[in-house]
């Protein structure tokens, strides 16, 4: 016997309908290019998605086309998420800190025939063009004055593609299996792949990343304030251009100043509760917080994902009065772990929350299943103890990269993370499979090595890799940044680390550097550190 309950499709454009419905004057706040900043509410958000679907859709635009944006966190942006893909086309967020070739590859790869570009990606938009002879029409989205002069023929602006059309449009309905946006990864173990989330995914991922204890504390409606400090070109923005307005929520986006200072004035002035940043960018905001000596009363939630956040960072995160909440995922995983701690940890003594909070990525959640395997393919046991490779299947898992045959989808998606998985749920990343250092024949975690490290107050970032050994096949190199003002030798931060990792872990070489690579999202660029100290092992 089959259900009796109707069958309507999970769309993305059911949640604009649903915010401006019912949450129409809840404000959506966004930094301009030129530093203004710009107010809207959802109620005009859904017009403003309208009257563009229906001046693509008399353009010739709709379901299976692939549309691109390169572009910031604008609410023209935001815009392009609701009307494009109310429209059944797939939003291709292409990402402005990548080489040319990348993009262009990219642009093949998906077939985009319209690309829309704003005033920070002019200039990386006309060095495309020319290598991307496929793409037919390029749209302007700066609405202040004319046209800039520009090498990209035939450019037009956004006002001038809706101009005429008003928002007297209905959402068309289809199958919610449809590519919703699409999202490269950022290519660092060669070209980059893409990810196609379908409507079905995207729906389903807002939903469990605003369960009530996914964060803890989440308040209804306009009580919550978000902000990705994050592009919401890279994996959705953290899927805020999608929770928000599910929820409700005042949406917050920082334009293309992601720097401290201007993250915190926004924080600031606008009451914003909720962010989420990678620990270098949170590390930043601390510091400046610190340097300027200002609070950010309102923000009660901080988001980590990305990599292991140091001791150092959380202290000073809570000394703040910011409560961390880290989870785990990837472009292809978006959400598969919560970030409130297991139940009980909160009358737990002070050293086990400590280990909850700075050595997990939050706990399996829901519509995830997770599993670890070992070098000869047998599955461990989730005992906090065993690591292994991470394994992860659900409806917010991609199957197959864009491009592959529907033959080569898997079942599990090999993440190349190693982890551990505790009993009570909590998942504990231990290193990219790719940067664990294998020194004779034994696994050393770079992950670690960094944490020992940045435990010392005089250390700002490390960044540990493995180089080559003629004994030992690897060791590891340690490169670290200081801390404004302080000091440290190498044989004193080796004193410092020697209690917190194994003996034979502790590198022989330590360098100190100004600064180091970071790749587009914030991450530590290993892949370039490789080629620039440790050449042999460079891929």
């Amino acid at each position: 016997m089959l259900g009796t309950m109707m069958d309507v499709p999970l769309l993305v454009s059911q949640l604009i309908d649903y915010a401006a419905d019912h949450h129409a004057g809840t404000a959506v706040v966004a930094r301009r290019l030129s530093g203004e900043i710009e107010r809207e509410n959802w109620a005009g958000m859904r017009v403003r998605a309208r009257r563009l679907a229906k001046a693509l859709g008399a353009n010739g635009y709709g379901l299976d086309d692939c549309i691109a944006s390169l572009a910031w966190n604008t609410s023209n942006h935001l815009e392009l998420f609701y009307g494009v893909l109310g429209i059944g086309a797939a939003l291709h967020t292409l990402n402005p800190r990548l080489l040319p070739d990348d993009l262009r590859y990219m642009i093949e790869k998906v077939d985009d025939k319209i690309v829309f570009i704003d005033g920070g990606t002019l200039s990386v938009a006309e060095a495309l063009a020319p290598l991307a002879p496929g793409v037919k029409a390029w749209v302007f989205m700066d609405e202040a004055g004319e046209l800039p002069q520009s090498s990209i023929p035939g450019l037009i602006s956004k006002s001038a593609l809706t101009a005429g059309f008003d928002d007297d449009f209905e959402w068309p309905s289809f199958d919610e299996r449809q590519a919703a946006t699409i999202c490269f990864t950022s290519g660092t173990t060669g070209r980059p792949k893409g990810v196609a989330y379908s409507h079905r995914s995207l729906t389903l991922t807002a939903m469990n990343m605003t369960m009530a204890d996914m964060y803890g504390g989440y308040r209804p409606g306009a009580l919550e304030c978000v902000m990705p400090i994050a592009p919401i070109f890279h994996a959705n923005g953290w899927m805020m251009p999608f929770t928000a307005p599910m929820n409700g929520h005042k949406l917050v986006l920082p334009g293309r100043a992601f720097d401290a200072q201007s993250i915190i004035d926004l924080i600031r002035s606008e009451g914003v509760t909720l962010a989420g940043a990678v620990p270098t960018v949170w590390q930043d905001i601390v510091d400046s917080l610190l340097r300027l000596g200002l609070e950010v009363p309102t923000l009660k939630t901080g988001l980590l994902a990305g990599t292991r956040p140091s001791q150092t960072l959380l202290d000073k995160l809570d000394a703040h009065g910011i409560k961390v909440r880290q989870s785990w995922g990837m472009t292809e995983v978006p959400g598969a772990t919560r970030g409130s701690p297991p139940p009980g940890a909160e009358l737990a003594d002070a050293e086990t929350r400590a280990l909850l909070y700075r050595e997990r990525q939050g706990r399996v959640g829901f519509q995830s299943r997770l599993k670890l395997l070992d070098d000869a393919g047998e599955q461990l046991p989730f005992d906090g103890k065993k690591m292994g490779r991470l394994f992860v299947r659900g409806p917010s898992v991609t199957g197959r990269y864009v491009g592959d045959p529907v033959q080569a989808a898997v079942d599990w998606l090999d993440t190349g993370d190693i982890a551990k998985i505790h009993a009570d749920g909590t998942v504990e990343i231990v290193d990219r499979a790719k940067d664990v250092i294998k020194s004779g024949g034994e696994w050393i975690s770079a992950a670690q090595l960094e944490l020992a490290a940045m435990s010392h107050p005089a250390i700002r970032q490390a960044a540990a890799i493995g180089v080559h050994d003629p004994r030992w096949e690897e060791r590891p190199l340690l490169i670290c940044t200081l801390t404004a003002g302080a000091a440290v030798t190498a044989d004193e931060l080796k004193a410092h680390m020697a209690p917190r990792v194994a003996k034979w872990w502790l590198p022989e070489q330590i360098l100190f550097v100004d600064e180091l690579p970071l790749t587009a999202t914030g991450k530590l660029n290993k892949v370039e550190l490789r080629h620039l100290h440790n050449p042999q092992s460079a891929a």
